[in-house]
């Protein structure tokens, strides 16, 4: 089959969880079909990117917007009522070459990756599959819960993003979401019909790649320029130490990830608390680390960098809100906790007793393997693109 594959962003490198998801997926279909990447991008990509995709694509083609556009896109539409997402994204100048271009290639399918890069395709007479992966309406509702200041503007466009959640459905012949827990998010009386296809974990590449004794006892991992991410490096640092130091307990702690900016840069200079950007391989910042803490109370989908440290067999402290979406047993395959009190209680349960540590740590990279490997979660994709009936909601 063709099929033409249409991403808001370049999928490589992979640093970002819309970037990993569309990554895998486009590797492991190009083993049974014929693909041609269509990327939208802010910025000019490297001669490295574009050959790190073209072994699994027949063409890649990159539409650049044009930025000093972008303020006219932007208003033009607010004035018609889309979500400033969508028109940050959609670039009027490009959006009749894509589809020209996608026409000619004549896909038999067309799978489009986030809403905000609908507009490019909702019009195209072929088979289309929209990937919602996220529910921006619900990421914008908790942005105005959390900045009460600019709460009008974020619920604003978090109305305006659930319309349009409900608006392109019709466009599109399929739908597919990362988790559940997102797709009740939805509000949209359809959203049964879409059907739920996660991440994977490449197991054979996130494993401990030797002995090493690590040099901190809890670590977290990732994008620090990501608004959660930086939240959850700030409440462990703030609120986690501070109690494990009232229970005479004094941990090192690695946060490691991209732009981790000036805020979370800064804690770096606390007792104990270590701070790396950018880790050429962040396997290493995992191994670096005895307990993974995640506590985030806010983000959405499904969150990568819990199922890479527990297929590392780094045992996991985490939310509730993270681990409705991946479905593993507390207690069993990860340790889950919603307050302060709780969470210390994790850590020191996995500090005091190794038996304990080993049995987690054993069983989390076991659930890994058994729910979260790319090729299972792609070939789920293809039954529901190319086999009518044969795979159906769940």
């Amino acid at each position: 089959m063709r099929i033409v594959y249409v991403t808001s962003r370049f999928p490589f490198p992979v640093e970002k969880g819309d970037k990993l998801r569309a990554f895998h997926q486009i590797r492991i279909l190009s083993k049974r079909h014929e693909i041609h990447l269509v990327a939208i991008s802010h910025k000019s990509i490297s001669q490295e990117a574009l050959d790190a995709m073209r072994p699994y694509c027949k063409s890649v083609r990159v539409f650049r917007i044009r930025e000093w556009l972008l303020p006219f896109q932007i208003l033009s539409g607010w004035l018609e009522g889309l979500p400033l997402q969508v028109s940050y994204f959609l670039d009027r100048t490009i959006k009749r070459q894509v589809q020209y271009h996608i026409i000619h290639i004549e896909p038999d399918h067309v799978i489009c990756q986030l809403i905000r890069a609908a507009g490019y395709v909702r019009a195209l007479p072929f088979q289309k599959t929209l990937d919602y992966m996220d529910v921006f309406s619900e990421g914008m509702h908790q942005l105005a819960v959390q900045h009460k200041r600019f709460s009008f503007f974020f619920e604003m466009e978090a109305r305006r993003l659930a319309a349009y959640e409900r608006t392109i459905y019709k466009d599109f012949d399929h739908h597919i979401i990362i988790s559940a827990q997102d797709r009740e998010r939805l509000k949209m009386p359809s959203k049964d019909q879409i059907s739920v296809i996660p991440n994977g974990v490449d197991t054979k590449y996130w494993h401990n790649t030797g002995p090493h004794t690590a040099s901190h006892d809890l670590v977290f991992v990732g994008n620090l320029g990501y608004g959660p991410n930086k939240s959850t490096a700030s409440f462990i640092v703030k609120n986690i130490l501070p109690a494990l130091l009232k229970r005479k307990r004094k941990v090192k702690l690695l946060i490691a990830g991209a732009r981790p900016g000036h805020e979370v840069s800064a804690f770096s200079t606390i007792e104990g608390v270590t701070v790396k950007g950018w880790v050429e391989d962040i396997r290493e910042a995992y191994q670096d680390g005895r307990i993974f803490v995640a506590p985030m109370f806010s983000g959405l989908g499904l969150q990568n960098k819990i199922l890479e440290a527990m297929s590392m067999r780094l045992p996991c402290v985490t939310s509730s809100m993270v681990n409705n979406a991946i479905g593993a047993m507390p207690g069993k395959h990860i340790l889950v906790a919603d307050n302060i009190d709780d969470i210390v209680n994790c850590i020191e349960l996995l500090l005091d007793h190794p038996d304990r540590y080993e049995e987690i740590a054993n069983a989390g990279r076991e659930y890994v393997e058994a729910h979260f490997n790319w090729d299972d979660q792609v070939n789920k994709l293809e039954k529901l693109i190319f086999t009518q009936n044969e795979y159906l909601p769940k």
